[in-house]
């Protein structure tokens, strides 16, 4: 009973770390305008390229909780703003920006719980706080070592078939059909190909890295401990 209370506090306090780190950077303007500039194809919509800075600035303020509606500089008159996308996009966006919210509170509820609870426990055990300290550093080891496992299919997944990928999270994240979109006719889509999908996830994975350093230090401390009581 115990090795699972740590195994599940180590899973919680890990995928609060990971979803710290993808909500970070779904809402990273920079980011997301360094891919429109590299993989977005909207000429045929009339949005030049000199203009996605203010959609990637409009769709992070609003995936950020920091304005209701994705608006962009009028074309004619930059004191005026206009809606940058359709509303079957903005119905979408709004799905999108829910799946930020709870990567919010996965890091907060998460992330918090897991501070917490581990806090109350070595509190509690003052007499075997190093038995404790043992027990907790081997539950989060073996949650890396789960956490690893998953994340080892899923790439290998995405290796191979990354738009297999792509669909399968979209079905199982989405309740609704709303993210099929056309690049021809819907501008989200225009700037926002699958090979803008598939280099943003390398990004991601990128600013992982620190926590990859992290679980395969916590699996090293578990081997060094594991003959221990």
């Amino acid at each position: 009973m115990k090795k699972v209370l740590y195994f599940f506090l180590g899973v919680i306090g890990l995928l609060s770390l990971i979803a710290s780190v993808a909500a970070t950077q779904v809402t990273h303007e920079a980011l997301m305008h360094e891919g429109f500039l590299q993989f977005a194809q909207t000429g045929h919509l009339d949005v030049p390229a000199s203009r996605y800075g203010a959609y990637a600035h409009a769709i992070v303020r609003y995936l950020d909780d920091k304005t209701d509606e994705i608006t962009v500089p009028d074309a004619q008159d930059a004191s005026k703003t206009v809606q940058a996308f359709s509303d079957k996009e903005n119905t979408h966006m709004q799905d999108v920006r829910q799946i930020v919210r709870a990567l919010k509170w996965v890091l907060w509820i998460g992330g918090g719980g897991t501070v917490l609870v581990a806090g109350l426990l070595y509190f509690l055990k003052r007499s075997e706080r190093a038995l404790f300290l043992r027990r907790l550093v081997r539950g989060f080891a073996a949650a890396a070592m789960a956490l690893l496992f998953l994340a080892a299919c899923l790439g290998v997944w995405g290796a191979v078939n990354f738009q297999g990928l792509f669909w399968a999270f979209h079905q199982a994240v989405f309740s609704n059909d709303l993210w099929l979109l056309n690049p021809q006719t819907d501008l989200l889509m225009a700037l926002m190909p699958l090979p803008f999908f598939t280099w943003y996830a390398l990004q991601i994975l990128k600013a992982l890295l620190p926590i990859l350093g992290l679980m395969l230090l916590l699996i090293f401390a578990y081997y060094r401990t594991k003959e221990r009581a």
